[in-house]
């Protein structure tokens, strides 16, 4: 190991500021072993790429208002410039180490959820939608937001092409230059009747104003999402990845799974590193959003974002993922839920499981799952949407796991 690694390997938060942005990246975010680099790593920065029609350049990694406060600044030095749901600082809580750039250097994102109830029972309404934007403008000081994001989508396509709220409400804030563009956070909506997000998305990106979408994707995901986001770049439309990381939080509890890491084989790699080394090999997807905790997850997915090749380390990384994930962790593909003669929203359970488990976010996990409608325990064990699972989890079992943690 020379002296730049031995340094790597040991730098801590406090270094990690001192050095600055060319030199904390140049040590502490070499020392995955970067293959090809571009313009922007070799400047010690993350990678950026176009957001589609918006024509922002933005990191590889997506910031988020969630994050830590000791994380942050180290995220900016590192070149993360989007924030997810920037809406929720204030002018006072916003992080020095963001307002203190040069406005237009970072890009902000505004959030509109629907209102008289949540993603799925609440509704679309143009004015609730512009006066909270409005509003979050002057609560922050932030002058504008980049973009302003329709948060779990449209349900159907039919509710895309006729329910014009939210780009009216768009418009509206444009004309008074307090957001940008327009972008959309789809989910499915299957379990009440509604569309696929990939289909939702197909829609929007030929037949809308929308200009990016944000969606789940991961290794090993459904070949209607790898569609999705090469038609996305072929008709310049923004798109980012969220919910990749199942089953990695579990992982790295996991013993066994910890003793095999140790392998030769997968020497240099993890399964995290590898997944985010995955979704930056795919020139079609212009950036991920990855929840992180701690100064650690931070350095290792920015050091795996610099780099542009997934060796076979990491192929056997994510195989060994893949393997851990099967019969355990939901893909969100959703497939099960059009074979629930109950509509439970099952994906959305099994995404709940996610922040528990995987997030270690026990609290929020409950609070999510107390808003369902039909929860766990609506499942009649019919067994019908099993077959339906690419995951093959015996989802009956599952639900009521879910419930005994959640509920």
């Amino acid at each position: 190991m020379n002296d730049q690694n031995k340094m790597a390997a040991g730098l801590t938060r406090r270094e990690f500021i001192k050095v600055g942005t060319a030199g904390a990246t140049g040590i502490a975010l070499t020392g995955m072993g970067a293959l090809k680099v571009s313009a922007a790593e070799n400047s010690g920065q993350l990678p950026r790429r176009r957001y589609g029609r918006t024509g922002l350049e933005i990191s590889a990694l997506v910031g988020a208002s969630d994050w830590s406060p000791d994380v942050i600044p180290l995220a900016v030095k590192a070149g993360v410039n989007y924030w997810h749901k920037a809406h929720r600082w204030t002018a006072e809580t916003m992080p020095e180490a963001i307002k203190s750039q040069p406005r237009e250097s970072y890009h902000l994102e505004v959030v509109v959820d629907r209102v008289g109830g949540d993603h799925m029972k609440g509704h679309i309404d143009e004015e609730q939608h512009y006066q909270f934007v409005k509003h979050a403008v002057a609560r922050s000081g932030v002058g504008y937001y980049d973009v302003f994001k329709f948060h779990f989508g449209y349900h159907s396509i039919d509710e895309a092409k006729n329910n014009l709220g939210i780009i009216n409400a768009f418009d509206r804030l444009k004309k008074e230059g307090l957001v940008k563009h327009l972008a959309i956070s789809q989910h499915h909506y299957n379990n009440i009747g509604g569309d696929m997000a990939y289909d939702i998305v197909t829609y929007l990106i030929e037949h809308s104003p929308f200009e990016a979408a944000q969606f789940f994707y991961t290794y090993g995901d459904k070949q209607q999402l790898t569609d999705v986001l090469a038609f996305a770049k072929k008709n310049d439309f923004g798109t980012i990845a969220m919910k990749t990381m199942g089953g990695v939080g579990r992982a790295a509890t996991d013993k066994r799974m910890q003793t095999m890491l140790a392998e030769p084989r997968f020497k240099g790699s993890t399964p995290g590193a590898a997944m985010v080394k995955w979704l930056m090999s795919n020139s079609n997807l212009t950036a991920a959003v990855i929840a992180t905790k701690n100064f650690d997850q931070l350095q290792e997915n920015v050091a795996a974002a610099r780099q542009s090749t997934v060796g076979s380390h990491d192929r056997h990384a994510l195989d060994l993922l893949a393997a851990f994930n099967k019969g355990t962790t939901c893909l969100l593909c959703a497939d099960c839920v059009t074979h629930c003669s109950e509509h439970i929203a099952i994906a959305d359970i099994l995404r709940y499981e996610r922040y528990a488990l995987d997030y270690h976010d026990l609290s929020r996990a409950r609070t999510e799952y107390k808003t369902l409608t039909k929860n766990g325990t609506a499942c009649i064990a019919c067994g019908d949407c099993m077959p339906a699972c690419q995951a093959d989890i015996n989802i009956v079992a599952k639900l009521k796991e879910v419930h005994n943690l959640l509920g």
